[in-house]
């Protein structure tokens, strides 16, 4: 895996996304085999369709950090969470996350920091 910090060099880079969690549902496997690895899936199983937008919304706000998107894909990122519940890309220290639900909302932040 290519580290992140060689297509920007210097400084910190920023995206955010915003989900209406109605569009995501009824999606089928294909999808889901898109979006989640192996171990989100698992997960998904257990938490469910919420798990689901906010895996979605952070992967497309990592994405919209990236200068050179069409270089990763969804499953490129892998995100769990801390025992406090706050998410963490497992493969990719340098990107922070926030992800946030609201009724029918999700909305994430990626912060790269590329120092």
């Amino acid at each position: 895996m290519k580290r992140l910090y060689n297509l920007f060099g210097d400084g910190m880079n920023i995206g955010c996304d915003i989900v209406e969690n109605e569009r995501l549902k009824n999606r089928d496997k294909r999808f889901i085999d898109l979006v989640l690895t192996e171990r989100e899936q698992k997960i998904y199983a257990e938490r469910g369709f919420s798990f689901l937008c906010g895996r979605f919304a952070a992967k497309e706000a990592i994405m919209k950090a990236l200068p050179h998107t069409k270089e990763y894909n969804f499953l490129d990122f892998e995100i769990l969470s801390n025992p406090d519940g706050s998410p963490y890309v497992t493969n990719h220290t340098e990107i922070k996350l926030s992800i946030s639900h609201e009724k029918n909302y999700t909305m994430a932040v990626a912060i790269i920091n590329n120092n």
